[in-house]
């Protein structure tokens, strides 16, 4: 049971940790509901269009509930049982390998914790949430995994357009101006 609390406080960490924080409060757990919402929303149509008969909303909730908390239990496993145990060695083949891929592909690199962070992820998303999706919704595997992708991004996507284009309600204060004063005539 203790573990599973580290999990859990370790998924909400790195949650808080790359979910980009706003100040306004109504309005993060507006992206974070607008996120949620869409992931549904798009889950929902394509285990329906992909031909499964059980992808009702009760279903699909309560599925995708467990599989976000799956999706979160590969990087949190990573964070509390991986990283402490690595040898620096590794850590730091992993980060010539990411300068190595980003100078190739001109970006900029990743850390090596991130790039395991998200191995972790993929590793969950794989070997948990994808079965638990194809024997739930009696889907194939790979239209498991393309409706978890596509919902995914389509939750990030929304998320990020109500965060670019959501005016914020913390108001900055006026820039004083220099008031000048009346001209004799």
């Amino acid at each position: 049971m203790n573990g599973l609390q580290t999990l859990a406080s370790a998924a909400l960490n790195l949650i808080r940790e790359f979910v980009p924080g706003d100040p306004d409060a109504a309005r993060f757990w507006l992206q974070i509901a607008g996120g949620a919402l869409a992931f549904w929303i798009v889950l929902g149509i394509l285990l329906r269009f992909f031909g499964s008969e059980n992808a009702r909303p009760g279903l699909l909730f309560l599925t995708g509930i467990l599989g976000l908390a799956l999706l979160a239990a590969g990087p949190a496993a990573v964070e509390v049982y991986s990283l402490p145990s690595i040898p620096p060695s590794v850590l730091s083949i992993v980060e010539t390998g990411t300068q190595w891929a980003s100078n190739r592909a001109h970006v900029s690199p990743w850390p090596a914790r991130s790039l395991l962070l998200v191995g972790g992820m993929v590793f969950s998303l794989l070997l948990l949430v994808v079965p638990l999706t194809r024997l739930t919704f009696r889907v194939p595997g790979f239209l498991a995994l393309i409706a978890w992708l596509a919902a995914l991004a389509t939750a990030g996507t929304a998320s990020a357009v109500i965060r670019t284009h959501l005016p914020s309600t913390i108001r900055t204060p006026p820039v004083p101006t220099e008031i000048k004063p009346p001209k004799p005539s």
